[in-house]
């Protein structure tokens, strides 16, 4: 009896603890969420953002720099408001809700570390401070729903539906953006190296089948759009980086920097524990999964830097298959170091968006900047007398979009600008532009003076605003002859050398300005 009353204290003990526990979790998932929320409608567009609400404005199958699925989410939530917080809310939700599903997930395999799993995943400084709407969260998310259908093809569910689902969804996570194909590139070898059985090698086969009128349907966009798909992604920003050795010390750093000094280090001191994680199924598949894109990177470092947001879409498959790795007290030392760690990124962002603008007056650029981010609309207020006569522009791909986006009025870019972002010389056609009158805008210390060739005459002016210096460039009759020939022939040698070897359906750009296809 009294050995029966001692098991029930236990039992009553450990459910206190599990709920004490779990209550904690959904309070700092509120906490996070409402944070969240208050920043996507606190933090000014940036410029990026701004670029794929252009494209959400502009519906279509494809686009110059990427996938469509993030244009065609902006056009679905354009259609309801164009508010910020509003238009970031997927992204708002995305870490949100990983982070409860990351719970989920773990919680019948790992009771005693799963919620603290998923809160050290939530806290991070990526999943804390970033509300920003792009590429990577229509990418993330599919991303995350395929594999969990590809583990259940292969362990649960063992199903062809299943396998089929995890094709469905990696078809939508390709068209978010193309680092899909490095989960794919998983799926086939995790599949060659443990699953060489008929069933599991169909189900690769039907995985691929339905990721295949994706494929069909980009490739068609590139033959109809000059393939500024595949010219952008694997050549115009691949170019072979000069210092390889710097590019793997930054991929060593964003590594250390994702998943903190603190977690690397429990995971060095219980590397035992991680090479028992090759017989727990669940663990090892969401393991592989993350351990191939990231080999495969690094590989990509001899060619090009590896940005941070390329790792994103694998970054909550490593926190699912390590959870087992350390015990409960370990992760509960992250969980603290890793909201400390976030904390200080927060207080960053409040400090630059609260302090006074005057604190920045020794960084001209800097506070620039930050006066057009906070101040947007009364920059742009200086620009309504010219709204009648004048064709706006700018010398940025993601200044035009900014100024776009507050003015609600498409600001076109002038000149060359760089290989990133040029939706918009699809957009506007420079022959119509022909002795029509531009005006320019800058925010950034670049001499307009020699813009001014381009128009039979031209007037520069500056105006201040909060001690920001910002200037114009006035200028009447546009000169498109001379633009096409100095201009235009750039762009066309630079970013539309389409190689002989890829057949060109059509090719707007070439179309409009009188440019050869080859």
């Amino acid at each position: 009896m009294l050995r029966w009353k001692r098991l029930s204290g236990v039992k009553t003990l450990r459910s206190q603890v599990d709920n004490n526990i779990q209550s904690f979790f959904y309070k700092v998932l509120f906490a996070i969420l409402t944070l969240r929320i208050v920043l996507a409608a606190w933090v000014p567009m940036t410029g990026d953002e701004a670029y794929f609400i252009v494209w959400g404005k502009n519906p279509s199958y494809g686009f110059y720099d990427h996938t469509p699925v993030v244009g065609w989410l902006l056009t679905l939530l354009l259609s309801v408001s164009d508010a910020s917080w509003w238009l970031r809310l997927p992204s708002v939700l995305l870490p949100v809700a990983l982070s409860y599903f990351i719970y989920r997930l773990l919680l019948p395999r790992q009771p005693q570390t799963a919620a603290w799993v998923a809160l050290v995943f939530l806290v991070a400084p990526v999943n804390l401070i970033n509300v920003l709407i792009t590429t990577d969260t229509p990418l993330i998310f599919f991303s995350f729903v395929s594999a969990w259908f590809f583990y259940n093809a292969l362990y649960e569910t063992k199903s062809y539906q299943s396998f089929i689902a995890a094709g469905l969804f990696l078809g939508l996570a390709f068209f978010s953006k193309y680092f899909a194909v490095f989960l794919g590139v998983a799926y086939g070898i995790y599949i060659v190296l443990f699953h060489r059985n008929k069933r599991d090698l169909i189900g690769l086969g039907l995985i691929l089948l339905m990721v295949t009128p994706f494929v069909f349907v980009n490739l068609v966009w590139n033959y109809n759009h000059c393939w500024n798909n595949i010219l952008f992604n694997l050549f115009n920003r691949t170019a072979s980086t000069d210092e390889p050795i710097n590019s793997l010390f930054k991929y060593i750093g964003t590594l250390i920097y994702l998943y903190s000094p603190l977690l690397l280090y429990f995971l060095f001191k219980n590397r035992k524990s991680l090479k028992n994680q090759t017989t727990d199924m669940f663990a090892k598949t969401y393991l592989w999964l993350v351990a191939i894109p990231l080999f495969l990177f690094f590989l990509l470092l001899a060619r090009k830097e590896v940005g941070l947001h390329w790792l994103f879409s694998f970054y909550p498959f490593a926190f699912i298959a390590l959870a087992g790795v350390l015990n409960i007290k370990q992760w509960r030392w992250t969980f603290h170091f890793m909201w400390l760690f976030g904390a200080v990124h927060l207080a960053a962002i409040i400090a630059i968006l609260t302090l006074p603008i005057e604190t920045f007056a020794n960084k001209k650029e800097a506070m620039q900047n930050l006066v057009f981010g906070k101040y947007s609309e009364q920059v742009l207020a200086e620009l309504t007398p010219y709204e009648k006569n004048y064709t706006f522009a700018t010398i940025s791909y993601g200044m035009s979009s900014v100024a776009s986006y507050y003015s609600r009025r498409h600001f076109i870019v002038f000149d060359k600008a760089s290989f990133h972002a040029r939706e918009d010389e699809r957009l506007v056609d420079y022959k119509k532009l022909d002795g029509k009158n531009i005006l320019i805008f800058k925010r950034t210390p670049i001499n307009l003076d020699k813009y001014s060739r381009y128009f039979s005459s031209s007037e520069r002016k500056t105006f201040v605003i909060k001690g920001a210096s910002f200037e114009l460039l006035i200028g009447d009759k546009f000169n498109y002859t001379l633009y096409r020939e100095e201009v235009l022939k750039e762009i066309n040698r630079d970013f539309y050398a389409i190689p002989d070897w890829l057949p060109v359906g059509q090719c707007e750009f070439k179309y409009k300005y009188g440019f050869k296809n080859k």
